[in-house]
């Protein structure tokens, strides 16, 4: 049995604990991070009409900003791309079918623009606040038009530190799996806050090497890359490690 520290959002901590415990593992729960819905700072009445290809980058994207660009893009030919499988079951759901990369993760998201027939000249983002500068990155180093939905934000929400001293307990090695860089500062500034020396005790699994490039910078000595940010990379990763 191994000991996963599951820092995911309020919202999705449960679900992976309780995939985790299925396939024989003990998670604990340190959510930190929340999603919360915001208006968008792009008027979807200016969405543009030649939208070739709409890009969503996480479960949330779906949950907050599906409902408004569906009724803006309409166009027939409108190639649908999801982050990963957990983003394409969620645009499923909603009767919309959607590629997603092997690589869970923004490099994943390029390679599969890069390989469709016809590069798409006008590419609907939809995300949240900050994150994935990557992909906007490189579509326009590709000279696509790239207009972004930023539909919800993350929010930090207060974690007591008697929960946070258990969970990263140097007592007890782990597995804690950090989705996202914002996530990775914030759980490293925590350590450094509350004094513990999580660093060299602690197997990180992050979404891509980028994240764990971040990783090294700040320290921590022991990093996995899996194949991206969702549910099952974490799970084939941990199966992986002895």
């Amino acid at each position: 049995m191994k000991r996963v520290v599951v820092t995911r959002s309020v919202e999705d901590v449960d679900r992976l604990a309780e995939r985790l415990t299925s396939d024989g593992h003990l998670p604990v729960k340190l959510p930190l991070l929340a999603i919360e819905p915001l208006q968008s700072s792009v008027d979807i009445d200016n969405l543009p009409r030649t939208t070739t290809a709409i890009i969503y980058t996480s479960v949330n994207a779906v949950r907050h900003g599906f409902e408004a660009i569906s009724q803006a893009i309409t166009n027939d030919g409108l190639v649908t791309i999801a982050v990963g499988a957990k983003t394409r079951d969620a645009l499923g759901k909603k009767g919309v079918r959607a590629e997603s990369p092997a690589r869970e993760d923004s490099e994943g998201i390029v390679a599969l623009l890069a390989s469709l027939d016809q590069s798409p000249a006008q590419v609907v983002l939809v995300k949240g606040q900050a994150g994935r500068d990557l992909i906007e990155t490189r579509l326009d180093r590709l000279g696509i038009h790239l207009t972004i939905i930023e539909c919800y934000r993350r929010i930090w929400p207060d974690v007591p530190e008697a929960n946070f001293l258990s969970a990263v307990s140097i007592e007890s090695p782990s597995i804690i799996h950090v989705a996202s860089g914002e996530t990775l500062t914030r759980l490293t500034h925590l350590c450094w806050a509350h004094g513990v020396d999580a660093l060299d005790a602690h197997t990180l699994v992050v979404p891509s090497q980028r994240v764990a490039d971040q990783a090294r910078e700040l320290g921590w000595q022991s990093r996995i890359v899996s194949a991206g940010a969702g549910d099952e990379a974490l799970l084939e990763a941990v199966a992986d490690l002895p």
